[in-house]
């Protein structure tokens, strides 16, 4: 390189950076950032996966009770002339009830028996089963809807009769047990309110026709005011 007209050496051009192990050293570099990026992409990736938090439980003011018979209506039937039938076991004590408390779900439920009117023996008797159930970790919608929907594809349910009623809860449900194989002929009722579902059933042997006096359509207006009642209780 010439020096410059008054003496000095003008400075070295920088020559190019390269690195030891030519093409070789390139490409792993190459490699490097290839594989930090497809890192950073499946970070995001993981992160855009991870569920959302759980929706909050539609309880609506629904709660567990210690005992669920206290606050089952039974006013309708005292009307209708039936009378709470004395217990006849030694270790089963009528009306009989039962409450399991979980995280997830909270249940109760009563048992009742119901003597109808001039009935002479215990083999007269209708039974009353009573369910309710608060569910505070899952929506029970869809569940309850698909039990109804396919009620009758049971082999012992094919003859029943499924109807989907109005103007309790956000969806209910009577279901006429008439199968001539089930083990218990009757009328259930059935609501689902936000997350909590309750559930009344009037059952008696197919045997004996406890109901002569009353109609269907009677029973279930009695199971429906049972319903009514009840699960305002379940909400106070």
């Amino acid at each position: 390189m010439r020096p410059y007209p008054d003496g000095r050496v003008p400075p070295q051009p920088l020559g190019r950076w390269k690195p030891r192990g030519g093409n070789r050293n390139r490409l792993w570099l190459l490699g490097l950032g290839a594989g930090v990026s497809a890192l950073v992409l499946v970070a995001a990736l993981n992160v855009s996966d991870k569920p959302g938090a759980e929706p909050a439980p539609d309880l609506r003011g629904y709660h567990y009770v210690d005992n669920l018979c206290a606050i089952t209506d039974t006013a309708p039937y005292a009307r209708a002339g039936f009378a709470l039938a004395p217990s006849t076991s030694a270790t089963l004590k009528y009306p009989l009830h039962q409450t399991r408390l979980h995280p997830a779900l909270d249940s109760m439920t009563c048992t009742i028996r119901l003597a109808p009117p001039g009935s002479s023996g215990r083999s007269d008797d209708t039974t009353l089963m009573v369910a309710a159930a608060v569910h505070k970790r899952a929506d029970p919608g869809p569940e309850f809807t698909a039990r109804f929907e396919t009620w009758t594809q049971a082999e012992l349910a094919a003859d029943d009769v499924v109807t989907k009623i109005s103007g309790l809860g956000d969806e209910a449900y009577v279901v006429r047990r008439e199968s001539a194989h089930a083990p218990r002929a009757g009328v259930t009722l059935a609501a689902r309110d936000g997350w909590t579902t309750f559930e009344i059933s009037w059952l008696h042997p197919p045997s004996v026709i406890t109901t002569a006096e009353l109609k269907v359509p009677e029973v279930i207006d009695l199971l429906r005011q049972t319903a009514t009642t009840t699960m305002a209780l379940l909400r106070a």
